[in-house]
């Protein structure tokens, strides 16, 4: 009975120690998989965070590259160069007409103040204004929508008279209505005599 004993005792040990070691051995496993699992997590983390920067980045470049487009935008400056003059460009026979060539040009506020700013009806005096020279600059401020700083020389005469020519500044403000743009802002910044030195 001893032997039964010590034999079943020494199975049991031998069991136990198996048991042990396969446990020790299990627990190595399941540390190593979360140390792998961990790695995994940290990487897919990175990886997250550089294609948030990428995307960023991304989201910029086409914005400013969207802001250049306007920027450099011929036909956008042709725009603005074509509304001045029709609006610019009167004399006391299409006074008043004017306003019916920009009106799909212009917003309707700016047309109130620039018919609010002058006389209505034509007049029997002789008169008129005529653009010289315009330059514009513009700046995008938003993807559908632009300023623009336009300077214009004008000349203005009644009758047989002319008087000296005129400089002005103005800051318009111009949005994209669908494939159009659309003068939301007209603003006269003031006039000025240019400075020649000799």
């Amino acid at each position: 009975m001893n032997k039964i004993l010590a034999v079943f005792f020494g199975i049991s040990l031998l069991v136990n120690v198996i048991l042990g070691l396969l446990y020790v051995g299990q627990r190595t496993i399941v540390a190593q998989a979360n140390e792998k699992t961990n790695e995994t997590k940290q990487q897919i983390n990175q990886l997250k965070s550089e294609s948030h920067k990428r995307e960023k980045a991304l989201h910029t470049f086409q914005q400013n590259e969207a802001y250049y487009e306007i920027e450099h935008s011929e036909e956008i400056k042709s725009f603005i160069d074509e509304t001045f003059r029709d609006l610019f460009n009167y004399n006391n026979q299409n006074y008043a007409a004017r306003f019916d060539q920009v009106q799909s040009k212009l917003a309707e506020s700016v047309i109130s103040k620039l018919k609010a700013s002058g006389e209505a009806g034509s007049s029997q005096i002789e008169f008129k204004n005529e653009v010289k020279s315009l330059n514009v600059y513009l700046s995008a401020f938003e993807k559908d929508q632009a300023k623009a700083l336009v300077k214009m020389e004008t000349q203005y005469s009644v009758g047989e008279s002319q008087f000296p020519r005129k400089n002005q500044l103005y800051e318009v403000t111009i949005d994209q209505h669908g494939d159009k743009w659309i003068v939301d802002k007209l603003e006269l910044m003031g006039a000025f005599e240019p400075f020649e030195e000799n």
